[in-house]
């Protein structure tokens, strides 16, 4: 019966949503996808990538160029040269066609800006993930420190009354000795488990950048009818892999009929020079150029598309292995929560049994019928089983999230 009352205080710790001035999973997880300088990072890469893509936006449009050029010969000059020329000039010019080469340059500009967006949720993902996993893990070692003391009150109090029996002559010194030695090996534990705690707790203050001391019994919301979905790296491939194309044609594009139009209007000044002999020089003139031109042999392009195809290949086969992967890792998580649940399950039991033998041997120990050899044996057992029990819940929690996150489903879903 105790130890039915002894669950149902873990089940009410359970159902507390918070506690004052403990940080919640839905605070953390927002915090690291707003303030963590890894993803900050990730995205100025994406706008980067963003801006290069506006770049050649307007790739068709006419180029126009203004400049001022001066000239000047030093030395003897002849009747028939000019000294000094200066001159300012306009010059518009229009590529008519390019081999495609500018199509595909604004192609492979989208893909690498899809491709990059794609990698920066997929980093999201990840350290969101690895933030829901630190913040069950942490909860875990809470509960087995909070056993640990439980477990270590509980000693102290018998060694206390072990010290009055033996100041009575009632009980010898080794059963003093035991209850002491255990009380030690238990605040070892303690201690080694409050690092570990700490740990965790620096660890998400550095994702979440925000100061974390305590966690609440937050809990990971339920998901209805997930299904496997192409993961974010998965999406990211594939736009390399069009970027790719990308570089093919535009190397291709330089085996083809190349057509220009240039317009330059120039006005021209002069000085040290014979007017007489020299008086026809033009002070403004206008250009027209229309220029046609196509490579007929060089030694770069088959091997530069040769290169680029090669690479190509190689994206493919990394696009394979990883839809390869990712499908297994839904399978696995899937298999994993299951396995979850039946641990949740089985620990119950466990401890269950483990307070029921605990609460039998500590009535017979405290009249003498058994010694503290069985009574310690019966505590320890006790505790593990507590924190086995605590684990099981946090390591579902856990194991959902990989669940979810392996699907391939919207992360912000869990920011709601």
């Amino acid at each position: 019966m105790s130890g039915m009352k002894q669950l149902s205080k873990i089940a009410v710790g359970m159902l507390i949503v918070s506690y004052a001035n403990a940080a919640s999973l839905k605070d953390i997880l927002n915090s690291v996808a707003k303030n963590n300088e890894l993803l900050q990072s990730s995205t100025l890469m994406t706008q980067s990538k963003n801006k290069d893509l506006e770049s050649v936006s307007n790739i068709y449009a006419p180029n126009i160029m203004v400049g001022d050029g001066f000239s000047r010969l030093d030395g003897d000059v002849s009747n028939k040269q000019v000294g000094t020329t200066n001159v300012a000039y306009i010059k518009a010019g229009i590529t008519l066609y390019d081999g495609g080469k500018n199509k595909a340059i604004k192609k492979q500009k989208l893909y690498q800006y899809k491709s990059n967006f794609y990698q920066k949720e997929e980093s999201t993902k990840e350290l969101l993930l690895q933030t829901v996993t630190l913040f069950f893990q942490a909860k875990s070692i809470e509960a087995k420190l909070f056993a640990y003391e439980d477990k270590s009150k509980t000693l102290k109090a018998q060694y206390e009354k072990e010290q009055i029996k033996f100041n009575n002559g009632m009980t010898t010194i080794d059963s003093i000795l035991k209850l002491k030695s255990e009380y030690q090996s238990n605040l070892y534990v303690i201690s080694d488990l409050k690092y570990q705690l700490e740990k965790m707790l620096q660890t998400l203050t550095l994702l979440s950048n925000k100061k974390i001391k305590k966690l609440d019994e937050s809990r990971l919301k339920d998901i209805q009818n997930v299904t496997f979905q192409d993961s974010f790296n998965v999406k990211s491939l594939q736009n390399d892999i069009e970027a790719s194309k990308q570089n093919i044609n535009i190397i291709k594009s330089a085996k083809k009929v190349q057509v220009r139009l240039e317009d330059s209007y120039s006005l021209y000044y002069y000085d040290d020079y014979n007017k007489r002999i020299l008086s026809d020089l033009p002070d403004q003139q206008n250009k027209f150029l229309f220029n046609i031109q196509f490579n007929l042999y060089d030694t770069v392009t088959k091997h530069k598309k040769e290169s680029l195809s090669l690479v190509h290949q190689a994206l493919n086969e990394k696009l394979m292995y990883q839809k390869k992967q990712d499908t297994l890792n839904f399978a696995l998580a899937k298999k994993r929560l299951e396995t979850e649940k039946e641990k949740i399950t089985s620990s119950k039991l466990a401890l269950e049994m483990a307070q029921s033998v605990y609460d039998i041997v500590s009535d017979k120990y405290e009249n003498g019928i058994v010694d503290n050899i069985t009574y310690l044996d019966a505590l320890s057992k006790k505790v593990i089983n507590e924190a086995i029990y605590k684990e099981a819940l946090y390591e579902y929690e856990i194991a959902k999230a990989n669940y979810y996150f392996y699907s391939g489903i919207n992360y912000q879903e869990m920011l709601k």
